[in-house]
């Protein structure tokens, strides 16, 4: 007879989640990961595969996580769509002072994107999705007048979403939060001119 699932999978994903963050996936060894789950090895295998299988499920999980930041900016009625893309922008911001670690998905693009066509893919995913609301933002704003018609709203989503990877960065590497959100700034002024 099978035994039940002693654990909740998503408290130990998330604790996975923070190992991987942290140390990158080539220097987490399966001992960090059974030490921060808090289960032993034979449960960590049966339940989420190999370490690299339980990467792919941490990593769908931060896309999942950033995401929702953004999509809790949508549900700003009151807002223009160029001013919710400015408080997405704020909130990257706050986000990148307050919380220095390294962005997961940069991280892993830089170790294992190259390399790895399922990392890829997760990462491709979570960035279509990041880029799309960007996209979707900045071409209601040109339908509105809020930003110039030679604007082309695809490109400005890329530079948006490419600074924020930069901006993140820029304060791990400087702690010049000032820096980070006069770049911020800039960028915002950019979008109106």
């Amino acid at each position: 007879m099978a035994r039940d699932i002693e654990f909740i999978p998503e408290e130990k994903i998330a604790k996975a989640l923070d190992v991987f963050w942290l140390k990158g996936y080539n220097a987490t060894s399966m001992q960090d990961l059974v030490e921060a789950m808090q289960i032993n090895r034979s449960s960590l295998y049966n339940s989420f595969g190999d370490k690299h299988n339980l990467f792919l499920e941490c990593l769908r999980t931060y896309g999942y996580l950033a995401a929702q930041d953004y999509e809790s900016v949508l549900s700003l009625k009151d807002l223009s769509p160029l001013e919710t893309l400015e408080k997405i922008i704020d909130v990257y911001v706050g986000g990148t002072i307050y919380d220095c670690k390294c962005c997961m998905g940069m991280k892993s693009s830089f170790e294992l994107a190259g390399d790895d066509d399922d990392v890829r893919r997760i990462i491709k995913q979570a960035s279509d999705r990041t880029i799309g609301i960007f996209t979707d933002l900045l071409k209601r704003a040109k339908e509105k007048g809020e930003i110039s018609e030679d604007k082309d709203p695809v490109v400005l989503a890329h530079i948006i979403f490419n600074g924020f990877c930069g901006w993140k960065q820029s304060y791990i590497q400087f702690k010049d939060a000032t820096l980070v959100k006069k770049m911020a700034a800039y960028t915002k002024e950019h979008l109106r001119s």
